[in-house]
């Protein structure tokens, strides 16, 4: 059976983005540690208890992650804390955990029906034109032809008409160069091959460097800050190319200091998304969203410390607190007030309500990318999903993913119950009321979203799993 979403189908999505099976688009994982040396971390605070994401989608090339393995033959106490074996073991554990899944079967309902009342609109108009202007970005910041070929695969484009499909080129595009940058720094610290991924002083540098060139372009450089760290001199030709990647950009300086220099190209491109950010929202809106930048750089320094150190998740429940932090959804919270060209006043934003709606935005993100991309990630030898997670834990992999499913539909009610609350409180200022129902349509849309994405996309290789009755039944 052939799977179609809205006007597109699989096929088309073949066509438009070839047959990548070889490739992998996860959400990025991570784990839990302290900061050891350089700066103190400022730990937020603890996330709601785990009902619990591109996410932004990415392709991700591992080395083998070691696992922790709990002794079911220790003492009571001693079977609290988790065992760190040495790297072998750990190979060993992650390869046989592989091996025991693969070839077994997953049962995946229909996990869009469960989500009928909510928004589920397909591909956005402007995909073609956006993909040949992010294609045009990828061709002048990477200089070799491998490095351009591995960044066009993931379609950022895609990913973005499908999460924002009805809004107008001009947000589309921001959001899409937004989209870009994300993913092109997530995989400078963490996709194998990278210099910065193996390097933590460099990358900690590096992150440091991010943030600030944010925090400019965001036009808060003159408020606090952090003070960078120690680097040597970027080469003097990078902000003379970033510059000349967005000259058709008409000139806005949010700062009156002089430009910093970015750290790298792509790296670069928040330039003229931070330019676009300023000309329509806040000061106090941006510092916000320079807040949540910094707090996603700091979680993503925690997880390069324990990849390094060899150390994973040891429970579900570690995994998705963990997540929960670096999957950018959080991020994307306001990138959906961007897109949409509404901007939320900070007293709903502050109200209880308002956290629970971004809370089970980001589970629901999360655990249904997880659900939709273990096949694909275990091809790659990765275990760090809630499927392989759960499954360690000695549970069935027939029991798991209702399981995820029910934790989905709770976020679902969760969000609904809030979302109402929230449309109660501003039901007396109309304008308010339209940009909150805006605002809501377009979480549940990146929710739904993310289902069809990894339903369509060749690069999941779901398509030969399809019923008719719209569930799938995965040979791992």
């Amino acid at each position: 059976m052939q799977s179609q979403v809205g006007s597109f189908t699989q096929k088309s999505m073949e066509e438009d983005l070839g047959s990548h099976h070889n490739q992998v688009w996860i959400i990025p994982c991570r784990t839990r540690g302290h900061l050891a040396g350089r700066r103190t971390f400022r730990r937020p605070e603890s996330p709601p208890p785990s009902s619990s994401i591109f996410v932004f989608p990415q392709v991700i090339h591992l080395l083998p992650v070691p696992i922790l393995l709990q002794s079911h033959s220790r003492s009571a106490m001693a079977a609290t804390q988790p065992i760190l074996q040495t790297s072998a073991t750990n190979n060993e554990i992650h390869a046989k955990l592989i091996t025991e899944l693969q070839g077994q079967t997953m049962h995946v309902p229909d996990m869009l029906s469960r989500f009928s009342h909510w928004p589920a609109r397909g591909r956005n108009k402007f995909y073609n034109r956006l993909k040949a202007e992010i294609d045009d970005i990828v061709q002048r910041c990477y200089p070799d032809d491998f490095s351009r070929k591995k960044a066009n695969k993931n379609n950022f484009a895609f990913f973005t008409s499908i999460w924002y499909p009805d809004i107008d080129f001009e947000h589309l595009y921001t959001g899409g160069i937004f989209s870009y940058w994300i993913f092109a720094v997530d995989d400078l610290m963490d996709a194998n091959g990278e210099a910065l991924s193996l390097d933590i002083d460099a990358s900690t540098r590096y992150r440091e460097q991010a943030i600030n060139f944010c925090r400019y372009w965001l036009g808060l450089e003159s408020l606090p800050t952090r003070a960078p760290a120690a680097s040597p001199p970027a080469k003097s030709t990078i902000s003379s190319i970033i510059s000349s990647l967005f000259a058709r950009l008409p000139p806005f300086h949010p700062a009156p200091t002089p430009e910093p220099e970015a750290p790298n190209l792509p790296t670069g491109v928040f330039k003229e998304f931070g330019q676009r950010v300023c000309r329509n929202h806040s000061v106090a809106f941006r510092e916000a969203f320079a807040k949540e930048i910094a707090l996603y750089f700091d979680h993503c320094e925690i997880e390069q410390r324990e990849r390094l150190t060899g150390k994973t998740s040891p429970d579900l429940e570690t995994y998705l607190s963990i997540r929960y932090y670096t999957s950018a959804v959080r991020l994307y919270c306001y990138i959906t007030q961007i897109c949409y060209g509404v901007e939320i006043p900070q007293w709903i934003v502050d109200t209880p309500e308002m956290k629970t709606v971004w809370d089970e935005t980001d589970y629901i993100i999360l655990l249904s990318n997880d659900i939709l991309s273990a096949k694909k990630e275990l091809a790659a030898g990765c275990v760090h999903n809630a499927v392989p997670v759960m499954y360690h834990q000695g549970q069935p992999l027939s029991a798991i993913v209702p399981q995820i499913v029910k934790r989905m539909e709770e976020s679902r009610d969760r969000f609904d119950d809030a979302a109402a609350k929230i449309q109660e409180m501003c039901k007396k200022q109309p304008d308010v009321l339209a940009a909150v129902n805006q605002y809501m349509d377009g979480l549940k849309t990146i929710s739904t979203g993310t289902i069809e994405f990894c339903t369509i996309s060749p690069r999941y290789g779901l398509e030969p799993y399809f019923n008719a009755d719209g569930s799938m039944d995965v040979v791992l």
